[in-house]
């Protein structure tokens, strides 16, 4: 009895002992954040600069993944480039076909030239000039209507003129349609003469304009100032002079400044007008229209009736050409396999349905 009385005191001493010497232990939740919280980027990199090595965290452990993220969110990048509005096509690049055709196309344009209406010159002096004109486009290669030609034609298309066009057009255009004039020149001039100590000058101002048959647009106006001619015998024989020699240094700038709107306006092919009469049905013009389309550079629908569609079509080929390509597009045209041709002015051909 008396030895469990002292071992009681003894045992509770042990017991404060023990526990005033073992620190409590920390919980676990708050060992772990302790061991793999990551650091942040200042404190890493104030560990970089004092020790002079990279810390761990930035090639391993839970910020490692961030270089990951950029590589993924970079590769992404591109398809943004999808969503940006797509850029005009350019038209399809010419097959050598197509080119030599357009180049000989213009090597051999034909011109029909006529002296302005009011001009103050002599039927003799207009003749003189037109001829010189004439030989400076004949020399170089090109076609040309001549004078003599043109005044035949006004005589005998007169009637058929009046008709056709009326007022919608001049004749002067209306011939050179018929007659297949790529572009038709109209000169106009002021002649002055004069004497002076028995010899006699004669010069002009020039001004040409060069127009487009089938839609009388202005192609380009040229305007130029003779040098002084000198003539012993006449007035007459110096102003001659000065006419055609003035008509002769004109000719190469009207078919340069002619020959390079035409190659930038029919880059895309000659322009030649199509018209079907008696076409009621819109669907079917339309049906017609992709037909051809595939044979053609391109169809510009001109203004049209219930009786009568205008198309203008652009196309590296012969007129012939296209009267076969259009009679291919009426034969898979429903409602138009009947189509015949017409009649067929410059680079204008018309058909009829038929129906």
């Amino acid at each position: 009895m008396t030895k469990y009385k002292m071992f009681l005191p003894l045992a509770a001493i042990f017991w404060l002992v023990s526990c005033v010497s073992s620190p409590a232990p920390a919980p676990q939740q708050e060992e772990k954040p302790a061991a793999t919280a990551p650091k942040s980027d200042a404190r890493n990199r104030a560990q970089e600069l004092i020790t002079g090595e990279k810390p761990a965290s930035q090639s391993s452990g839970t910020t490692g993944t961030a270089p990951e993220a950029t590589t993924t969110a970079s590769t992404t990048n591109p398809a943004l480039t999808t969503a940006e509005a797509p850029k005009d096509e350019a038209p399809p690049e010419l097959s050598p076909k197509e080119k030599q055709f357009f180049e000989n196309y213009l090597k051999r344009l034909k011109y029909m030239m006529v002296v302005k209406d009011g001009a103050a010159v002599t039927e003799f002096q207009k003749r003189s000039m037109l001829t010189k004109g004439n030989e400076v486009l004949l020399k170089q290669g090109y076609d040309v209507v001549q004078y003599d030609q043109l005044l035949k034609n006004i005589e005998d298309q007169r009637a058929a003129y009046e008709a056709e066009a009326g007022a919608s057009m001049s004749i002067t255009q209306y011939i050179a349609q018929k007659l297949g004039a790529d572009v038709y020149v109209e000169l106009d001039c002021v002649p002055r003469s004069s004497t002076e100590n028995n010899r006699h000058y004669g010069e002009a101002n020039f001004t040409a304009n060069m127009y487009d048959p089938s839609t009388a647009e202005l192609l380009g106006s040229v305007t130029f100032r003779t040098d002084r001619s000198i003539s012993t015998s006449s007035q007459e024989d110096a102003l001659l002079n000065a006419l055609t020699a003035g008509t002769a240094q004109l000719m190469p700038r009207i078919i340069r400044d002619s020959t390079t709107v035409l190659r930038n306006r029919y880059a895309n092919g000659i322009r030649y007008q199509v018209i079907i009469q008696r076409t009621p049905d819109s669907r079917a013009v339309s049906t017609f229209r992709r037909n051809l389309r595939s044979r053609v550079r391109e169809i510009v629908m001109g203004p049209s009736a219930a009786d009568q569609t205008i198309m203008d079509v652009y196309f590296f080929g012969s007129l012939s050409d296209l009267e076969d390509a259009c009679y291919s597009a009426f034969e898979k045209t429903p409602g138009m396999e009947s189509a015949y041709w017409v009649y067929t002015r410059g680079k204008t051909i018309t058909f009829n349905t038929g129906t």
